[in-house]
């Protein structure tokens, strides 16, 4: 069996070597053609801008500071992330900003807009790399680059593109620092509003009837109802920035309702001296023992304390949220910017001449087979050979 793969394979040398001339015509014509192709071809150049997504210039007062310490509301906006960002850079508004700005109907002669965006599609390319180089790890940097036959074309679309990718993350940030920082800014202003009547009024009163000594038990109850009417206050706030957010229909806003009615009931009792129950603590317990004076000074000052404390709480978060509002930009950084190409991307004409070469090459050894099948057919049987050329007529026939 091995003797007879021998003489198999030494009669295919034997044909191919027989046909040389053939096999080297073809191939040389190949050969000329592929020469012709890649010095024929039209050059492409190749512009890219490399960049990475931080998180921007978001303050953060939380782990330090004079600002450590305080209470720390639940309205801070995320940036977008790298992730997002990949999907922000096929974005069809920055993508028909781009054909608009450089008349790329024009240049790929494209009428239709889902056309014109699928050709430009095509020619930008974007490459993120990871950390250790597998697809579900955390984006290290990411690559923008553009393919074009124009290289000034190239370099200025690849930096417009990257700017207007820029922007758009950049008003996403700000809108995500916008909705915090807004709802802040208004209940500050109401809690300055009602902090200055509370103030008016003690002073008002103070000076009527002369500022009178408040016990420590009396200061020790007004600062724990001071401090169960900032936490109602800091859930008011959470709950309508979530409404904002994520909806009215949000678990989330359900779970903070349940434990603003608990310091609501504590609250009320607190004040009211109601449902005592359990409770052992009462503010007014023994009021009517007190002096009429002394509880009317006692309400005036309590008010005072807990807008106070309110406000001790809302200022500084307000003063994050508005240095994150005014200081908001899009994170990205560039790393490697977008030169202006020199030399050509494409054609590889090194490529374009050895595939063709290959490719003529394989063709002639091909045709130099079927010749010699066609030829071994015509001599051991003459109707299989009248078949073959009934089937080879009927192909070049159009009758």
């Amino acid at each position: 069996m091995k003797e007879t793969s021998k003489i198999d394979m030494l009669d295919l040398f034997t044909i191919f070597a027989k046909r040389k001339k053939l096999i080297l015509t073809i191939t040389l014509i190949a050969t000329i053609i592929g020469f012709v192709l890649a010095f024929i071809w039209p050059k492409s150049y190749k512009s890219e801008v490399s960049f990475i997504v931080t998180d921007g210039n978001s303050v953060n007062f939380s782990s330090g500071g004079i600002l450590s310490g305080l209470a720390n509301l639940s309205v801070n906006g995320s940036n977008v992330t790298s992730d997002q960002t990949l999907v922000l850079i096929r974005n069809k508004e920055i993508q028909n900003d781009v054909i608009e700005k450089f008349n790329l109907k024009e240049v790929y002669g494209i009428d239709v807009p889902e056309a014109l965006r699928k050709k430009l599609d095509n020619q930008i390319v974007v490459e993120e790399k990871r950390e250790g180089g597998l697809g579900f790890n955390t984006i290290i940097s990411i690559a923008i680059s553009y393919t074009d036959g124009d290289p000034e074309r190239a370099f200025e679309l690849v930096k417009y593109y990257y700017d207007q990718v820029e922007l758009k993350v950049e008003d996403l940030n700000r809108k995500n620092v916008e909705d915090g920082y807004l709802l802040l800014k208004n209940r500050l202003e109401q809690n300055e509003e009602e902090l200055q009547i509370a103030e008016d009024s003690l002073v008002s009163f103070q000076t009527r009837y002369g500022i009178l000594e408040v016990e420590e038990q009396a200061r020790a109850q007004i600062e724990g109802i001071a401090a169960l009417r900032t936490e109602i206050v800091k859930l008011e706030v959470e709950i309508g920035y979530i409404k904002e957010v994520l909806g009215e229909n949000s678990s989330k806003i359900s779970d903070l309702r349940i434990r603003k009615q608990e310091f609501e009931r504590k609250y009320n009792q607190l004040v009211n001296g109601t449902g005592r129950g359990t409770e052992n603590f009462d503010m007014f317990q023994s009021a009517s023992e007190m002096p009429e004076l002394f509880i009317e000074y006692l309400r005036r000052y309590r008010d005072v304390v807990v807008q106070e404390e309110i406000y001790k709480v809302l200022y500084p978060q307000f003063e994050q949220q508005k240095l994150n509002f005014e200081e908001v930009n899009s994170g990205l950084r560039i790393i490697d910017p977008a030169l202006y190409p020199t030399y050509k991307d494409g054609p590889k004409r090194a490529y374009i001449i050895i595939a063709i070469f290959m490719f003529g090459f394989i063709v002639s050894l091909i045709t130099v087979l079927i010749q010699e099948w066609k030829r071994s057919v015509k001599e051991n049987s003459q109707e299989d050979y009248e078949r073959l050329k009934e089937f080879s007529d009927s192909l070049t026939s159009w009758k």
